[in-house]
């Protein structure tokens, strides 16, 4: 579909936000807004061009695999 979040670039990005989050933080919990918007901070921080543009780069592989199951979202990449 046109509106996938599944072809937005920023979803990448923010996938990538939580994995990087989850391995510097493991089960570390978040409880505060304060807390929340620092992490965010942090982990923003330390996403490079690089990694957007890897992101970027899968973006062709995952609407050929979107088109190969008709349209749906059943598909690993």
């Amino acid at each position: 579909p046109a509106n996938s979040p599944d072809f937005n670039p920023i979803e990448r990005i923010w996938t990538l936000i939580k994995q990087q989050n989850q391995t510097w933080r493991g089960s570390e919990r978040i409880t505060t807004v304060t807390s929340i918007k620092q992490v965010l901070k942090e982990e923003w921080d330390r996403v490079t061009i690089e990694k957007i543009n890897k992101g970027i780069s899968k973006l062709p592989t995952i609407m050929c695999c979107c088109l190969d199951v008709n349209g749906g979202n059943n598909y690993h990449v």
